[in-house]
């Protein structure tokens, strides 16, 4: 066989979830900002994949930071009280996704969505990969933090077509419904895809609950007019829109203060 082997050179700026196995990964933007292999990095990083968000049915950072190392949740449902010497963790607070979780014993970390940080709580539906990078060297990012940053990798448009729908049912009336649609529109060069989720949580405690409905689409786009042998062009783009209205029930019980 004559004919070479087609090379492709990976953007030094982006990590594509798809090179990850099972639950290894291999290369991250955590430790330099540029895609490194993890092997390569000092600092303390874990990349959690898609592939174990789903074994352990972790669709947000609550669920996913009691598996996570140097890591808590506070909490009836968490690893930790939330109360103590330090600051008590509020599990009720809507603007802060993470507000009841801490990270290396100190506070919580901040929540970043492709390293922006955001006020957006995550939800593995539209989630390829979730960093956690704890530590000082997260303020490679500019991030505040002394705990560290917890990153959500968004979901990108394939070059393949895939279908997928999920339907959980739990007690007291709770339901998870989720939709994935990936499109190929133009081989190699163009794809779609479209996630929908409608999550819709019911708990003992009257009148508590909390509903989740969300819309993300996102488009990868390399026109094969602007690449060549020596360089290669990608324009990519996502939108997600949603509602969140809950009233959360009290998990931590009475604190004595005396």
């Amino acid at each position: 066989d004559d004919q070479e082997d087609e090379l492709y050179e990976l953007s030094p700026f982006s990590v594509d979830a798809s090179k990850d196995t099972g639950y290894r990964a291999t290369s991250t933007l955590a430790g330099t900002r540029l895609r490194t292999n993890l092997k390569d990095v000092g600092s303390a990083i874990s990349v959690v994949t898609k592939e174990f968000l789903n074994d352990t049915n972790s669709n947000n950072a609550e669920d996913l930071l009691v598996y996570a190392p140097s890591t808590e949740v506070a909490g009836q449902g968490g690893n930790f009280l939330g109360q103590g010497d330090g600051a008590i963790l509020d599990t009720t607070r809507p603007t802060s996704p993470v507000s009841n979780t801490r990270v290396r014993g100190l506070a919580s970390a901040d929540n970043t969505r492709n390293y922006n940080l955001s006020d957006i709580p995550w939800d593995s539906y539209n989630i390829d990969r979730v960093e956690l990078q704890r530590g000082p060297n997260a303020i490679l990012f500019g991030i505040g933090s002394p705990a560290g940053i917890v990153n959500a990798g968004l979901s990108r448009a394939r070059f393949e077509d895939s279908y997928e729908v999920s339907a959980e049912i739990g007690s007291y009336g709770s339901y998870r419904v989720t939709g994935d649609f990936n499109k190929v529109l133009l081989e190699d060069e163009l794809a779609i895809r479209l996630s929908l989720l409608s999550d819709n949580k019911d708990y003992r405690q009257d009148p508590a609950f909390r509903d989740d409905e969300r819309v993300y689409a996102t488009m990868t786009w390399t026109p094969k007019a602007w690449s060549s042998d020596s360089y290669n062009t990608e324009i990519s783009a996502n939108f997600e829109n949603g509602s969140i209205s809950s009233n959360n029930p009290r998990l931590s019980p009475p604190m004595d203060a005396v």
